[in-house]
Parts: C-alpha cells; sequence; structure tokens
C-alpha cells in the first residue's frame, strides 16, 4: 500500500496539470500510457491487457478507471482514491463493459467541452468511439505538456532513481568481472543481472521493480543487464550470446533498472586486451566527448550546445561519418523519455532534470564505444548517480 507521506507528491502533480487545464479552457483529460497514468497515480498494473485510464477533471475528483480483473491492485497500489472499474470479473460492480462507455460515464458532465487526450499515443479506434459518444467542441493533445511537466523530477521521484542507480552500478560492476574472468556475453550478464536482483531484495524489497507491460504480456521484474561485443554493439539493444569476449575486442555490458517506475542506466565499454589504434582511436574520443559534456553541464546550457561539443571531438578524430543522433536522453518513468541531447533541441537544461550523458559511436564493420552515466542535474551543476569507473576500462584475459 502507497504511504500516506508518498500520496502527496502524485496529488500535487495532478492539482498542477488540473491548473493548467483550467488555464487551456479544458474540461477533462483521458491518459492511457502506462507511464503517464503512474506519473499521475502511482498505480502500475504490470499487464496492460486491459488499459488503464486516469480521467482528470476541473470540476470533480481525479478518477482511476481499471479494468474489474486490477481493481483490488489499484484499490491498494493507488494515490488516487476514486478507482471505478469497467468489464466483468468477480464481485467488482463496474460503470459499463466496455471501456469506452466507463470513461464516457465519468465525463457525463463534459460532453460537448473541448478534452484532452494523448494524441500521439491513444488507440485510434478507441479514440474514435469516445469522440463519437462524447461530441466535445475540441481534442487537443496533452503529451507535449505532459512530456514537460514530467522533465522536473521531485524529490520522491529523485530518490527512486537514485534507488535504480545503485542497481545499475551493482549490476555492471559484477558483469565486468566476470567477463575479466573469461565468463560468456550471456554467462557475464546473468550473474550481474542476478547481483541487482539480490541488492533489491536486501535493500529495497519494499520497493516495485514491475515494468510496463504491453497489451500481450506483462514485466515482472524490470532489473534488465546486457552484452553485446564488437560489430554486434552497433545493433544497440539485443539479447547476449554465448560469445566469449577475446584479446582485441570491445564490449558493451549494459544495464537499466525501474524503480517503484522510475529508470536509471549504467553503460560501459571494455577494451579486453591490446585493441588495435581505429578501436582505441575511438575510445579515447568517447572519453573526451564526455569530458566536454560535463566541463559545461549546468542550468541554462541548451541541449543542442551539449551536443555540438561531443561532436566537434568525433569529427577532429576522423569519426565525422559516425556521429551519433543524440548524445544523451532524459530519464524518468521511460528509459528514454523527453529530452534528447541532439542538435537542433535549444530546451534549456534545468535544475532536477535526470539526464543520460551517453556520446558514443558506432559501426558495424568495428563496433561502438559508449559510456552511458544516470546524471541529475543540481542547482549549479550536476551529480553524476551511477558510480562505477568511467574512465578507461581494460579487462586481461590469461
Amino acid at each position: 500500500m502507497m504511504d500516506e507521506k508518498d500520496k502527496k507528491f502524485f496529488l500535487q502533480r495532478i492539482v498542477k496539470m488540473q491548473d493548467w487545464m483550467q488555464e487551456e479552457g479544458m474540461r477533462a483529460v483521458v491518459l492511457s500510457k502506462p507511464e503517464n497514468v503512474l506519473y499521475f497515480s502511482g498505480f502500475n498494473p504490470v499487464l496492460n491487457s486491459q488499459p488503464v485510464f486516469l480521467v482528470l477533471c476541473t470540476e470533480q475528483e481525479p478518477c482511476l478507471l481499471v479494468h474489474s480483473l486490477r481493481r483490488l491492485h489499484a484499490l491498494d497500489e493507488s494515490a488516487v482514491a476514486n478507482v471505478q472499474t469497467y468489464g466483468k470479473w468477480g464481485d467488482a460492480v463496474p460503470l459499463a463493459v466496455k471501456a469506452e462507455d466507463a470513461v464516457c460515464a465519468v465525463l457525463v458532465h463534459t460532453a460537448g467541452r473541448k478534452i484532452g487526450m494523448e494524441l500521439n499515443y491513444l488507440d485510434v479506434d478507441f479514440y474514435r468511439k469516445l469522440c463519437g459518444k462524447l461530441q466535445p467542441s475540441e481534442v487537443a493533445s496533452v503529451s507535449g505538456p505532459v512530456n514537460m511537466m514530467r522533465l522536473i523530477k521531485d524529490s520522491y521521484e529523485i530518490a527512486c532513481i537514485r534507488k535504480a542507480a545503485l542497481l545499475v552500478d551493482v549490476g555492471i560492476k559484477h558483469t565486468v568481472a566476470y567477463l575479466a574472468k573469461g565468463a560468456s556475453e550471456a554467462e557475464a550478464a546473468t550473474e550481474g543481472q542476478y547481483a541487482m536482483r539480490r541488492l533489491w531484495q536486501q535493500s529495497f524489497r519494499d520497493s516495485e521493480v514491475c515494468g510496463f507491460g504491453t497489451t500481450e504480456g506483462g514485466m515482472i521484474d524490470s532489473l534488465h543487464v546486457w552484452c553485446l561485443s564488437n560489430e554486434r554493439i552497433a545493433y544497440g539493444c539485443d539479447c547476449p550470446k554465448h560469445y566469449h569476449p577475446k584479446n582485441g575486442d570491445l564490449t558493451l555490458p549494459m544495464a537499466w533498472a525501474m524503480v517503484d517506475g522510475y529508470h536509471a542506466e549504467n553503460e560501459r565499454t571494455l577494451m579486453v586486451g591490446q585493441v588495435d589504434d581505429l578501436k582505441q582511436k575511438a575510445y579515447d574520443s568517447m572519453l573526451k566527448a564526455r569530458e566536454n559534456i560535463f566541463k559545461i553541464l549546468k542550468p541554462g546550457v541548451c541541449f543542442a550546445e551539449l551536443y555540438k561539443t561531443a561532436a566537434e571531438v568525433y569529427s577532429q578524430a576522423g569519426f565525422a561519418q559516425l556521429l551519433p543522433g543524440r548524445v544523451g536522453h532524459g530519464v524518468g518513468c521511460s528509459a528514454h523519455e523527453f529530452p534528447s541531447i541532439t542538435p537542433g533541441n535549444y530546451l534549456q537544461v534545468q535544475s532536477d532534470m535526470v539526464i543520460t550523458v551517453e556520446p558514443g559511436i558506432m559501426d558495424g564493420s568495428w563496433g561502438g564505444v559508449r559510456h552511458s552515466d544516470t546524471v541529475l542535474i543540481t542547482e549549479h551543476g550536476y551529480e553524476v548517480l551511477t558510480q562505477f569507473n568511467s574512465g578507461k576500462i581494460h579487462i586481461n584475459l590469461d
């Protein structure tokens, strides 16, 4: 059950959203993206085979609308007290059998008025049915405004991300240690993932580490470690293989964790034995690009400038053709959330944002190099939340 002192953070976010709705002349907002529902309610159903809706109105209390099967779970974990249901399951008394009819029952007093929905996410069929029943005067997208709200983290969110950062540090530490012993990608990743779960059980067992499931599957464990070597680094994300890194290789273990709905990541490129000149040059350039970002990282600098200072290093080193699309991204309820550190993004860094710093390059012929840290922006600079070795990392195999 959610602690009363934690509920206030979610309710404060709802009030902030309702104030914005008043300014926009918006009578109601319907949210269904799992990350956004959690952001405002604290509830993650884990399995989204029947979607969850958070309905916010300016003139009535918030409503968390779940399938009857999820009712007890929602009552136990949601910061929103008004939990209503749709669909038939057990002894729950639903507002309606169909989700769109239940949403309309909640919004009966807003028919014909301006409403907001996540137009970059919402199921088109559901959107058409809801509009056909409510006949709103206008439907506005709230995807952008919600993303902007999620940019600045409160103390509850930062505390969750700190826990996740400790977990990914342990995951990377153990994965690197096993790779140094000659383990395969899969063997080392397994040990790293086990170490993360053990630390969770020992230190954070009252925190949920479930992820956001899809409409056809759940995610009961969001503690992930994987490892890719050489040309497969260019894949970015893939299952580790039973490949034993050998001298001359680059290998990249990556760890992600989610604690009570909030992410952190730690990624480290390893040089195995003596690497060739190209790989060494790329590795040194990556470290220099990171150094350049951290030199200027503070509130007021724009994201485009962070990208530029990293890209200049790679270009000067002869890697202009391999420049990444971004050198970092936001972190929070999503592993990759708004904003990205890209050219042309003139949004300014602000205190209490959480981002990754990960200027890397990849090439299908030789692999890639990237260290990724989870970083909290502070009033005058930054705090790196992931603490595992961020310099040159060599492992030497006998």
